[in-house]
């Protein structure tokens, strides 16, 4: 059986008891560090401490699994066991894990990324999956309310807003951001927007967000956001790897039309690419191709030139290039 959940939608009822209920091997696939430990304690928590080991992927042998599962023991094991880094185990052991007899305790195995030894899981279908899927970029609201609820932080709704739009939109930013103001507002009933802002600094560069003003052509907005990120090459240096991407999707964004359902990005992208020639969608892949290498380089000309486009930009009549 393979299941599929939102972070968010996770930790109800039907899943407190999941462990103490399961015997067998059960594998678990989580997109973030944090999605993993939040996930494991959730689950482990019903389950008899004592009785519950940990295993790197690297500690798992033919010899081990066949002396715990395949052969009778005098005494009867008991030990459930936790794999970190299941990923990485050798198809053999995979195969051999899924096919053995544990009866009366479970064996989670705990993945990190959907590549090869996952996606054979799956379809051999010899053991249960559950997979805890990353939010969607426009998901980012019921993220950041998630994290606010699991750790009962009372945020004000402007407080939220600011956030969101504020910070990197990721399980790590926004769950560390919230411990950090709860450590500070253990007892408080609502943190105001005042209160968040002393605690956290402005870092978020929204890619979504600056493509969209870009390919709408709104340049003025797009290069003054760009200039205060100033000295940060490696997050430009992402950035402009991006929009690279999604100016090539605009040249011809025909091959939407295959799809059964489009999603708003998808959408952006049909309605910006009437604005633009193909030429000069190319010629603007040309450039941030050339920034991308001077973030790669650390060369102090990128913001020269990403301040002299900005200038340009606020000039009527003056090109942005």
């Amino acid at each position: 059986m393979h299941s599929k959940w939102q972070l968010w939608e996770f930790f109800s009822a039907q899943n407190r008891d999941l462990l103490k209920q399961h015997e067998g091997v059960l594998a678990l696939n989580t997109f973030d560090p944090i999605c993993l430990k939040l996930a494991k304690d959730f689950l482990i928590r019903s389950v008899d401490a004592p009785s519950l080991h940990y295993k790197m992927a690297s500690e798992v042998t033919r010899g081990w699994i066949e002396e715990e599962f395949l052969t009778l023991s005098l005494f009867g094991n008991l030990e459930s066991f936790f794999v970190h880094q299941a990923q990485d185990l050798a198809p053999d052991l995979l195969d051999l894990l899924a096919g053995a007899g544990v009866s009366g305790r479970f064996i989670l195995l705990s993945f990190e990324n959907e590549q090869t030894a996952w996606k054979k899981l799956v379809k051999d279908g010899k053991v249960p999956t559950i997979l805890i899927e990353a939010p969607k970029f426009w998901e980012t609201g019921k993220l950041l309310d998630f994290v606010c609820s699991h750790l009962r932080l009372p945020l004000s709704p402007p407080a939220k807003t600011w956030i969101v739009d504020s910070l990197e939109n990721t399980l790590g930013e926004f769950y560390n951001a919230a411990c950090l103001i709860k450590l500070n507002h253990p007892d408080a009933r609502e943190i105001t927007l005042a209160e968040v802002q002393e605690l956290l600094v402005l870092e978020r560069l929204d890619q979504f967000l600056l493509a969209s003003l870009f390919a709408r052509k709104k340049f003025p907005d797009f290069f003054d956001r760009l200039v205060a990120h100033e000295g940060d090459f490696e997050k430009l240096r992402g950035f402009f790897m991006f929009l690279q991407t999604h100016l090539v999707k605009m040249v011809d964004p025909s091959y939407l039309e295959q799809k059964p359902r489009l999603t708003q990005y998808d959408k952006e992208l049909q309605s910006t690419a009437r604005l633009w020639k193909e030429a000069d969608l190319m010629r603007e892949v040309d450039r941030f191709s050339e920034w991308e290498l001077l973030c790669k380089k650390k060369e102090s000309l990128l913001w020269h030139l990403i301040k002299d486009a900005s200038l340009r930009s606020h000039t009527p009549g003056l090109s942005v290039r």
